[in-house]
């Protein structure tokens, strides 16, 4: 199974001298990181989508484990996530592991979402939402019923942090929603789980619960302080025992 990572955003709101996925915590770039917890979980074949400096990104990643595919989305200045994972949806077939590359998480992450074999899983941290997160409506279940950052925050079951694992048939019900928003209705500027809403009643995802595990997503010079501060010390490092 493929990982399809979406790192094409500037990171503006951070200030960042460097395209976001680049940033550094605790001594490592995000992406990197992010490499480092898939190879361990036996994800070797990824798929970047790039856009604000492409070349330093690509540059960045010389010499890393594991084969690299690169999608490159020219319009990043102008759209978000919803389009950037479209470009790449040829990727999705037969199922993909999905990434920002603007969250930092611990490397048991990936193999709990694979632990339900067969069953598409987004990782969600419980607990109350901010205006700011995506946010998961799910039943007693467990099954999603929605998803999206405009939800009302009653009703969450928690923040969707950016992390999932689709299945074949719901990788391909994905990639026919992204071609419906963008190609049917040029929504090229929404997040991508406008379409991932749109399959809540037509395709099972369940939400697994990651709220244990340190993750954040860095969007802000808060989040990034936090990120440094509190989240990397507790990361479970590549060797280390479970």
């Amino acid at each position: 199974m493929k990982t399809i990572i979406l790192a094409a955003g500037a990171g503006r709101r951070l200030n960042a001298a460097v395209p976001k996925c680049m940033v550094e915590v605790g001594g490592r770039s995000i992406l990197h990181r992010q490499l480092e917890a898939f190879q361990a979980a036996g994800l070797i074949d990824h798929v970047l989508v790039l856009g604000f400096q492409a070349d330093r990104v690509r540059s960045h990643l010389a010499g890393r484990p594991g084969r690299f595919t690169f999608v490159y989305n020219p319009r990043y200045a102008e759209t978000n996530t919803l389009y950037s994972l479209y470009l790449a949806r040829a990727h999705l077939a037969g199922g993909a592991v999905y990434a920002n590359a603007d969250v930092l998480f611990d490397r048991r992450l990936p193999p709990r979402l694979a632990e339900r074999v067969g069953v598409s899983c987004l990782a969600v941290r419980a607990g109350p939402c901010g205006a700011e997160e995506v946010k998961v409506v799910a039943d007693s279940g467990g099954r999603i019923r929605r998803i999206g950052k405009e939800l009302p925050p009653a009703g969450a079951l928690g923040e969707f942090v950016g992390v999932a694992r689709f299945e074949a048939g719901a990788a391909a019900a994905l990639d026919a929603g992204l071609v419906e928003c963008v190609e049917g209705e040029a929504r090229v500027n929404d997040y991508f789980e406008t379409a991932l809403d749109r399959l809540c009643d037509r395709w099972p995802m369940h939400a697994i619960d990651v709220t244990d595990l340190p993750c954040c997503e860095i969007d802000f010079p808060a989040d990034l302080e936090h990120a440094r501060r509190e989240v990397a010390p507790r990361l479970l490092e590549a060797g280390a025992g479970v």
